[in-house]
């Protein structure tokens, strides 16, 4: 009776969520009326924090795959059937917001607009204006003296096109002149926070996506000659590390989930070449082990 009372509670799931994810968030919540645990209780067993589960047993927001194997484990499930099925919604969720995008463009103002006139509705009078008049002039103009039109036409235009085309050399030199040197450079960027230098021009030379999901790239800054690690963590607990030239390690532990959502990053490490860097990735103290990849595929 307790779980009957439990799942009574849900929301209706959203009518736009495809089968697939349907089926994989009323098997996610079988499996919590399972366990007997609040959602306080169950972010507490799995660490995974009481906002996230609502959202994932609703319907808004995709469950990540080590959500679903924290579940099984809670509940002492077997996971390979259920980790099938969220591989078949996890596709089906992914093509649902490229639909979603391409939908946001086709119901833009303009196209609403355009929907709502139809080709057969008869256009509001217009009386014409002086650039309208100013136009009609000069069309007539142009059909009676076609080259005298067509020589203004192209004086107008190098008269137009020559200082613009100066203002931009110019202030393209200025601008290249003015141009932001580092902050830091090689030793000098070690254990600095890289979102709060001027290496601006990071590029990602590297990336894996570890087992429970957890997506890392290894980040390079030319001009600083520098790099470091940068995840969006789905979880807390876990633990990242950058090696550089001569073993020089920085590494950051998630304990707690940022408010923004925004990336976690670890401390900047000297490095001339991406070839020099190698990340690992330590899950959580509740599972031991490691993965690690490094920047050698990586262009020069």
């Amino acid at each position: 009776m307790e779980n009957s009372r439990r799942t009574s509670r849900w929301r209706e799931l959203p009518l736009t969520l495809p089968a697939e994810c349907a089926g994989l968030v009323t098997d996610l919540r079988e499996l919590k009326a399972r366990s007997g645990l609040n959602l306080a209780e169950l972010a507490e067993a799995t660490a995974i924090s009481k906002s996230s589960w609502e959202r994932y047993l609703n319907g808004k927001q995709f469950p990540p795959r080590h959500a679903v194997a924290a579940l099984c484990q809670v509940v002492g499930e077997t996971d390979a059937g259920i980790l099938a099925r969220w591989a078949l919604a996890d596709a089906a969720w992914s093509c649902r917001e490229h639909g979603i995008a391409a939908d946001r463009v086709r119901s833009s103002p303009t196209t609403e607009h355009a929907a709502a006139v139809g080709p057969d509705d008869p256009a509001p009078p217009r009386h014409p204006g002086p650039l309208h008049r100013a136009l009609l002039a000069a069309s007539v103009f142009i059909t009676r003296r076609p080259r005298t039109a067509t020589a203004g036409v192209v004086l107008a235009c190098a008269a137009m096109i020559t200082p613009a085309a100066i203002y931009h050399m110019a202030h393209g030199a200025t601008r290249a002149s003015r141009a932001r040197p580092p902050v830091c450079r090689l030793g000098s960027c070690e254990g600095r926070n890289p979102r709060t230098t001027a290496c601006e021009d990071p590029v990602t030379v590297a990336s894996h996506t570890a087992d429970d999901g957890t997506r890392l790239e290894i980040r390079l800054s030319p001009s600083c000659r520098a790099g470091w690690i940068r995840t969006r963590p789905t979880h807390k607990g876990f633990r990242i590390e950058i090696t550089g030239p001569g073993g020089h390690r920085q590494s950051a532990v998630v304990t707690t989930l940022p408010s923004d959502q925004g990336p976690v990053t670890t401390a900047m490490i000297s490095a001339a070449h991406p070839a020099r860097l190698r990340a690992c990735y330590y899950p959580s103290a509740r599972q031991p082990g490691r993965e690690c990849f490094d920047g050698a595929d990586a262009p020069a």
